[in-house]
């Protein structure tokens, strides 16, 4: 049987005369604007100071008309439009009454909510406070100093053949690195529980590279300072087990080459972070401490303008965008576009001619082994579990493509961390 799900009721209509009711809302300051928002719902946006101020004048119960006399400066040329920002408060699902009639959340125009949300209980706190930063750090030490001091633990590119066959070796590799890469970004979410401020998780991909991705949007609720530890605890857990795989290699303990493997994975994970034009880790860190809400798309515009004419809307976007991203995105877009030229590089120089190769293999293995022989199996396991990464990036482009058409980016860049797989 086919339930038809009952109609939304229409959102209360919001008049010059009309009383707002909002919701609980958070208030940080992030460069020049005021990130404001409601942390159980994760919607945020970046308002500037007059925005701050019609805000605070709404909630202490005044009309809309009456805010928009108090907000309007005597000798601007119009008066501040307070009713179309009224309007988009209740469209983001700020408001809670409009004139004592309901509002019933956000509409689609403020843009769907990707993920499924994780808020666990905070358990082992003591690992995201500053005795765990502080562990963290001294890992990070021990790692430098292996690599420095002990030449045969240093990773190597062939550490990831360490079965008897290549394809083997990868297949456990690629097994390796999904694990790690969830445990990665259950690292996040535990630092961010410990704060109080529930995830998001989620499969996305960073141009052609599968991600998981754990959306930490109600961190713009706490000072920038306060965001580091969630934003870095993904990277934390990788240098840990770093530092674990080199110290076990060093004295001899263990699997060594399965451990070298382990470790030329983590490494290669901590070096991607550092790669900011995928919005990486580091990348949410330095978007926090320098004060940026939309350097991503402020990059774009800016870069855009240099090859084009913008659109009215561009044009209007851009003028719009804080002076603090300005600024950053000045010096950002030439970091953006080296680093989309490697990412181009490899695409053809590597990604292609692998997955191909991944392809031929495949074929030919299924091809000279029939269906009633083990040899087959094994290569349709190992060939899927090769090129799932790959398969899954298609996907998600997919659904992204979908998602976008007609999606307009009106809230503050989430602080988005993920690990590539």
């Amino acid at each position: 049987m086919t339930t038809v799900p009952a109609e939304a009721p229409p959102a209360p209509q919001v008049l010059p005369s009309s009383v707002l009711r909002l919701h609980a809302l958070t208030r940080t300051t992030q460069g020049d604007r005021v990130v404001v928002g409601r942390a159980d719902t994760g919607r945020f946006v970046a308002i500037p100071a007059v925005g701050l101020r019609a805000l605070d004048l709404l909630d202490e119960g005044r009309s809309v008309a009456e805010v928009e006399r108090e907000v309007t400066p005597d000798d601007a040329p119009e008066p501040v439009d307070v009713l179309a920002f009224a309007r988009s408060l209740v469209a983001l699902g700020f408001v809670a009454e409009v004139d004592d009639a309901r509002s019933d959340g956000a509409s689609a125009e403020a843009g769907p909510a990707r993920g499924f949300v994780v808020a666990p209980r905070a358990r082992a706190r003591w690992l995201f406070s500053r005795a765990g930063a502080v562990l963290a750090a001294l890992c990070g030490v021990a790692v430098v100093a292996m690599l420095v001091a002990v030449p045969s633990v240093r990773p190597h590119a062939l550490d990831v053949f360490f079965l008897d066959s290549p394809a083997r070796s990868l297949a456990v590799v690629t097994v390796v690195t999904y694990v790690l890469a969830g445990l990665h970004e259950l690292a996040h979410v535990m630092a961010a529980a410990a704060l109080g401020v529930p995830a998001r998780l989620r499969i996305t991909r960073r141009l052609y590279f599968l991600t998981f991705e754990t959306n930490l949007t109600g961190l713009w609720a706490l000072p920038p300072r306060r965001r580091v530890g969630p934003l870095l605890a993904g990277m934390a857990f990788d240098v840990v087990v770093l530092a674990a795989a080199l110290a076990l290699r060093a004295a001899g303990i263990g699997p060594d080459r399965l451990l070298a493997a382990v470790a030329l994975v983590e490494l290669s994970a901590i070096v991607v972070q550092f790669f900011v034009f995928l919005r990486s880790d580091v990348y949410a860190v330095m978007t926090a401490l320098l004060g940026c809400t939309h350097l991503q798309r402020t990059t774009r515009l800016l870069l855009r303008r240099a090859v084009r004419r913008l659109t009215p809307d561009e044009r209007a976007t851009l003028a719009a965008t804080p002076p603090r991203d300005l600024a950053v995105a000045r010096w950002y877009r030439f970091v953006h576009v080296a680093g989309m030229v490697l990412a181009t590089w490899f695409f053809v120089v590597l990604f292609v001619p692998s997955t191909w190769h991944l392809l031929t293999w495949m074929r030919d293995s299924l091809v000279s082994a029939g269906p009633t022989s083990g040899a087959f199996w094994e290569a349709l396991v190992l060939g899927v579990l090769l090129l799932s990464p790959r398969v899954l990036t298609a996907v998600v482009a997919v659904r992204d493509l979908v998602a976008r058409r007609g999606a307009a980016d009106t809230r503050p860049s989430r602080p988005p961390v993920g690990r590539s797989a």
